[in-house]
């Protein structure tokens, strides 16, 4: 399978693919868990809201400047939907790339977060022409901090904001090729 074909990639545990139709409902179980959707910028995630999502994937590509594409990331054994990796080239600095991830709770701790960061990392890196790829995570949101941490991702910035009432800081952290 290709690009072409919905598989973008392949990990020892992983196919990191487009979304298909009959992912939706894991897709809204897992993106409207309270603990899931927490640091995230989307609330009431139903299964309507999933198909229109999915919809909405179905002509883009990876790498398109200025939009998000989000990757479907399922376990290479059974072939289910665990969660989600987006990734966007920004704008006018067609090098850098800015990356989130999502895993529905059931896989969490597992390394399959880090497999599969690590893997488009890689991709954006070969094929799309990235050079850095930046991340922003919540300081309250631990597994995420330790998990760009130990991808080698380095701290830039520290920006104090206002998240869903709360006070928070975002934590800016950068991988670079090479």
């Amino acid at each position: 399978m290709t690009e072409e074909t919905g598989l973008f990639i392949v990990t020892e545990r992983l196919q990191i693919r487009r979304f298909r139709l009959e992912d939706a409902p894991i897709l809204a179980a897992y993106r409207s868990d309270p603990e899931v959707a927490r640091y995230q910028g989307w609330t009431n995630f139903d299964e309507a809201g999933a198909r229109e999502f999915i919809a909405g994937l179905q002509g883009g590509r990876p790498g398109v400047p200025g939009v998000w594409y989000q990757f479907a990331l399922a376990l290479l054994s059974e072939g289910t939907l665990i969660g989600d990796i987006g990734l966007r080239v920004i704008a006018g600095e067609p090098t850098t790339a800015d990356i989130g991830y999502t895993l529905m709770r059931a896989q969490q701790g597992r390394g399959l977060a880090g497999e599969a960061v690590r893997a488009v990392c890689e991709y954006a890196f070969s094929r799309l022409g990235v050079r850095r790829i930046q991340a922003t995570v919540d300081d309250r949101n631990a597994r995420s901090l330790a998990l760009a941490r130990r991808l080698g991702m380095t701290e830039e910035a520290a920006v104090e904001t206002i998240w869903r009432g709360e006070a928070c800081v975002d934590r800016i952290f950068v991988l670079t090729r090479g």
